[in-house]
């Protein structure tokens, strides 16, 4: 008969390191979400006070000006070229919006999962662990360029700990698992 001598165990030390990891990052990405919304609910273009205060006469070229100019800041900014529309287009992912709620939802509902995972199966989830890691790292890496590129240093800061955060989560993750691989079971004859 052959009996396994190892189990599929990681240490407690290690399971609460990734754990902790893991939320933490999740805590940070939706904390840079909420950021990111609340700026750009109020970041929306404006009229400039001097022209709402100081309208032109009626049938002036001045006034037409301003109409023009009112129509154009209230249409939404999504033509080729804008700055909504390059947003936009940099949230889509394989035609996924990934910045949307139902995307963000998944995503820590997959982190919570595999967190409930790495305490119930332990080394048998690290692969896991390791490569969502590293994808949700690319798409946070993604993401710190694009709040460099929009000047929304604040949220670029979150990111930047999103992006170590999971970083150490992929190598502690993987680490574990090499460790696990070296200790092999070893087959016992009765």
């Amino acid at each position: 008969m052959t009996k396994s001598s190892r189990i599929h165990a990681l240490s407690r030390a290690t399971t609460i390191l990734l754990a902790g990891l893991m939320a933490l990052s999740t805590g940070l990405f939706v904390a840079g979400v909420a950021l990111e919304r609340s700026a750009s609910d109020t970041g929306e273009a404006t009229i400039p006070v001097a022209q709402i205060a100081t309208p032109a006469p009626e049938g002036s070229e001045a006034r037409e000006a301003q109409e023009r100019q009112e129509a154009t800041t209230t249409q939404p900014a999504e033509r080729e070229g804008s700055a909504a529309h390059e947003a936009a287009e940099q949230n889509h992912v394989l035609g996924l919006d990934v910045e949307s709620p139902w995307v963000i939802a998944s995503v820590v509902l997959l982190t919570l999962l595999l967190i409930a995972a790495l305490f119930q199966f332990g080394a048998r989830v690290l692969r896991l662990v390791v490569a969502f890691a590293l994808v949700a790292t690319v798409f946070d890496v993604r993401e710190v360029g694009y709040q460099l590129g929009q000047a929304r240093y604040l949220i670029a800061v979150i990111a930047i700990g999103v992006v170590i955060s999971r970083t150490a989560t992929a190598f502690i993750a993987w680490r574990a698992s090499r460790t696990e691989e070296t200790h092999l079971p070893v087959a016992r004859a009765s």
